[in-house]
């Protein structure tokens, strides 16, 4: 009996949806603590915690300084939601994929 794709794609599924939700949420996290605590983020500890949970927060130190403007916070704060949730699902991918690599398959029957 084989196993249909449906089934033997489903846990990358899962584990994709998951981290992609995951990542949005780290990054809006960071981007509301940002925006209602800036001075929290403005260097040290704090900045580099942020750039390390959301790498694509180093965006908003470039753009932050050029203009400040409601439409160009808006769109570099999408830039970075998006950024950070692609990148959490891409680390999640190479996870997969290395662990379908390095463990054995069960086969079923």
């Amino acid at each position: 009996m084989t196993v249909s794709s449906r089934g033997k794609h489903e846990t990358l599924v899962v584990l994709l949806s998951i981290a992609v939700v995951f990542g949005i949420l780290v990054s809006v996290l960071v981007i509301f603590l940002w925006r209602n605590h800036p001075a929290s983020l403005e260097g040290g500890l704090g900045l580099q915690a942020a750039i390390a949970f959301c790498p694509a927060f180093m965006l908003v130190r470039v753009v932050g300084g050029v203009d400040d403007t409601m439409l160009a916070l808006v769109i570099t704060g999408g830039t970075v939601v998006t950024a950070n949730a692609a990148l959490y699902g891409g680390f999640a991918a190479l996870a997969y994929w290395g662990m379908t690599i390095l463990l054995p398959r069960n086969k079923r029957r």
